[in-house]
Parts: C-alpha cells; sequence; structure tokens
C-alpha cells in the first residue's frame, strides 16, 4: 500500500508538472502596439541601462530596460529557466536573452533580449515598412514554440512622444525630440562658415568674451545666414501612419530642412539649435501645446526665447545671388530687415518663455523644457542622417 501511493504520487507529480507546463503562454511584444520607431532605437542605443529613464516597464521585467523587442510570457514560476531567441532579419540581427524567473510573477512577465539592430539601416528608413519578426521561447530547455509577427517600422522622421498605454497611463516621450538636434551633422560647418562669411561676427567662441551682447550676435549671424537660404514656415507635422493611442510628429532632419527650405515649429527649432549646440551654446527645445520654439542663454542668468517659425517671415535669398557678401556690404535695408525679424522672434519667444515660467515648473507634460546637454548626459544621441532609400 505505502509503495502504491508512493507511485501515485509521483504519478500525480508529473501529471501535475505537465499541466503546468501546457499552461505556459507567450505572445510576442513589440513596443509601442507593433511599431518600431527608428528614432527610439538609435536615440536611446547609448542610455545607461542603470538609469531609471525608459520607464515604461513595470512590474515583471527581465532582459534590456530600453527594450522594445520581446515577448510576453506567463505561466512561469520562481526558478524557472527562460530563454528567448529573436531570429534575426535585414534590420536586426539575432539576439537573445537567458535568465531565470527569481520570483512567480502574478500575471505574465516581459522579457527583452539586448537586440543587436543594424543602426545604419533604420537611419535610412524613410518610409512606412513591414518587418516580419520571428522568435522562439525555452521553458527549462524544452522550446514552447516559435512564432512570427508583423510590425510596422515608422520613417526615422517619425517623432514618437506619447503612448497612451491602456486608456489611463499615458507614457511621455517628449524628450526624444532631442534626438533630432544633431551637433555632428557635417553640414553645419559649411553653414558655420556662411555665418562668418557675412562679418557679424569674427569668430564662434560661444561664452568666451564673457558678454552676452556677443552671444546674440553669434546667434544672429546663424539666424541671418539661416533666413537667406529661405527657410520657410511649413505647417507639416502628420505622419504616414495614425495608430490609436500612439503620438508621433514628423521631424526633418537638418539637411532635409535646408535642401526643401521648409521648416515646421520642430523642425526650425531643432535645426537652430543644432548650429547652436556645434559652437556650444546651452540649448533648450521649449514644449507648449501644439507648438514648440528654442531658447538659448546668454549667459549664467539671461535666458531667451526664439521663435523660430519667423525665421523665414522675410526672405533674403535673392538679395545678392548665389554668394552672401561682407555684412557691412549689405544694402542698409535689408540688414534693418534681418534684424527686425531675428528681433521679432526673441521678443516672441522670450515673451512666452515667461509667461509660462510657472507652468514650465509643473508636472504638465504640455508644457516641458528639454535641455540638449542634459539629454546628452543621459545619454540620448543625435540621429544621423543615412541617406533617402529604403533599408535595403
Amino acid at each position: 500500500m505505502i509503495v502504491l501511493r508512493a507511485l501515485l504520487a509521483v504519478l500525480l507529480t508529473i501529471f501535475t508538472s505537465a499541466a503546468m507546463a501546457d499552461e505556459i503562454e507567450w505572445e510576442p511584444d513589440i513596443y509601442p502596439k507593433l511599431n518600431l520607431f527608428p528614432s527610439l532605437v538609435i536615440g536611446t542605443a547609448l542610455v545607461d541601462p542603470e538609469k531609471e529613464f525608459f520607464a515604461a516597464w513595470d512590474g515583471d521585467h527581465l532582459g534590456d530596460p530600453q527594450g522594445v523587442v520581446g515577448a510576453t510570457v506567463s505561466g512561469v514560476k520562481a526558478g524557472d529557466k527562460i530563454k528567448l531567441v529573436v531570429y534575426g532579419n535585414d534590420l536586426i540581427k539575432e539576439s537573445q536573452f537567458e535568465g531565470e524567473i527569481e520570483e512567480t510573477p502574478e500575471e505574465s512577465v516581459l522579457v527583452h533580449p539586448k537586440i543587436t539592430y543594424q543602426y545604419d539601416k533604420l537611419a535610412r528608413i524613410t518610409q512606412v515598412e513591414p518587418m516580419a519578426v520571428t522568435m522562439e521561447l525555452f521553458v527549462n530547455d524544452k522550446s514552447r514554440g516559435k512564432q512570427t509577427v508583423v510590425a510596422t517600422v515608422r520613417s526615422v522622421n517619425d517623432c514618437l512622444f506619447l503612448v497612451d498605454e491602456d486608456g489611463e497611463t499615458m507614457s511621455d516621450y517628449t524628450w526624444l525630440f532631442s534626438a533630432y538636434v544633431n551637433e555632428n551633422h557635417p553640414w553645419l560647418d559649411r553653414v558655420l562658415k556662411e555665418a562668418l562669411d557675412t562679418g557679424i561676427v569674427s569668430s564662434f567662441d560661444a561664452y568666451q568674451s564673457g558678454k552676452p551682447e556677443n552671444v546674440l550676435l553669434q546667434i544672429f549671424a546663424i539666424w541671418n545666414v539661416m533666413q537667406r537660404k529661405g527657410i520657410k514656415y511649413s505647417d507639416i507635422t502628420t505622419t504616414a501612419v495614425e495608430k490609436d493611442g500612439i503620438y508621433s510628429q514628423h521631424v526633418r532632419l537638418f539637411d532635409e530642412s535646408t535642401q526643401s527650405s521648409q521648416a515646421n515649429c520642430v523642425d526650425g527649432s531643432v535645426l537652430l539649435g543644432s548650429l547652436l549646440r556645434k559652437i556650444g551654446i546651452r540649448t533648450y527645445l521649449i514644449i507648449v501645446p501644439g507648438h514648440m520654439y528654442l531658447a538659448a542663454d546668454l549667459d549664467d542668468e539671461t535666458r531667451i526665447g526664439i521663435e523660430t517659425t519667423l525665421m523665414g517671415e522675410k526672405s533674403l535669398a535673392t538679395a545678392d545671388g548665389a554668394k552672401i557678401p561682407a555684412f557691412e556690404n549689405l544694402p542698409e535695408e535689408i540688414q534693418t530687415d534681418a534684424w527686425n525679424s531675428f528681433e521679432g522672434a526673441i521678443d516672441a519667444g522670450t515673451k512666452d518663455l515667461e509667461e509660462n515660467a510657472d507652468k514650465f515648473d509643473g508636472d504638465d507634460i504640455d508644457y516641458q523644457i528639454i535641455d540638449i546637454g542634459e539629454a546628452r548626459k543621459l545619454g540620448i544621441v543625435p540621429i544621423r542622417f543615412g541617406g533617402k532609400t529604403g533599408a535595403d
């Protein structure tokens, strides 16, 4: 009888274990909502995983804290060994995570391998395209099968800034706009040379003179050149894909704005911000409801706002043909027009900055000051322009 009971106990354990194994369920998860944003992947590639920065993952989570390609697994318990393999495709190389469940999750666990992306190809995606991702889950060395999911790969120009997670929780990604400020773009040196050729300033030395007026003139020299390039305000903000709960905006990269001579409020702000960052001036992206403009420090005590949509208010592109003469050789009326538009942009931006000072200090996500210098310290890197072809 004792032997029979022992045998029954062993069989019960085996059947119970098999039943529990059959309860394991999983499904691929690509954030947000089966959309892959190259801007998010590239912009956060160097963020320190020890910093609680990418705050989307609450609860039970294994793997990369900044991960967006992974799987949701339910039915596992403490002590189970997990391995998730994400097989390679045109945009990612085969990647995997191996680890152990420390505590039995209340519902499920989110697993994110550290994905090896083809960053150069992601940077070249300028049109929406599908991407099939195949994954395989192993629990305690036993395969739980392969699954394939098709995600929407967004254009590198699509900047994710808000995600409605569940109708109640909103995840704020407005900091991602800082990745479009590219102080390393090779075109910047060309623009800065043109700005020096105007004669407004003899050099770009940021704050070395200790005089706020010298910093202001350096900003004006750059503003003047961008205005001469005929940059016009263009209210193009929509993206090619609209999805409930995902909020994004089309942002032109530096050379795209200068080539097309068009810029919306975000384009103009990241364009001018790139140039000011290049010469060492502290810059900020200012977000208010439905709008963005730039701010810059003239010294440790003086910060000005710059309404970049006024950059094209007076086009000087045809004033002197293809060449830009020294500033002192320009007709007086052009000098006046150039300065007046610049002064008007400062008046409008600084007024808004001062009027909303209290709101910027609060928790309202509609009012934010994005410090580009602090973003770089966190590890948010500029998006490198990769060309206008797809991921071929």
